[in-house]
């Protein structure tokens, strides 16, 4: 599970990159300025970090509390991991 974590959290942090640079190139364009471009490197390096940690601590959680209510629901044999 930890891979899929991983995975989905770096897809997020690079979807959040993406976004990122769009809207720093949508206020350069806007400002008809390139000094918005001086920040864009650590910006965008920061939100993907941010994201993706988030997106992994939050499916960690998700998942936490899923099999929680799952045995909760009287048949707790059912569903332990199979590791």
């Amino acid at each position: 599970m930890a891979v899929a974590y991983l995975v989905g959290a770096v897809a997020s942090g690079f979807a959040a990159a993406g976004l990122t640079a769009l809207l720093v190139w949508i206020g350069t364009v806007l400002s008809g300025s390139a000094g918005s471009w001086a920040i864009a490197p650590w910006l965008i390096g920061a939100v993907a970090a941010l994201v993706a940690v988030a997106t992994y601590v939050a499916e960690g959680y998700a998942h936490r509390r899923t099999l929680e209510r799952m045995r909760a629901s009287g048949e707790p044999w059912a569903y332990r991991p199979d590791h």
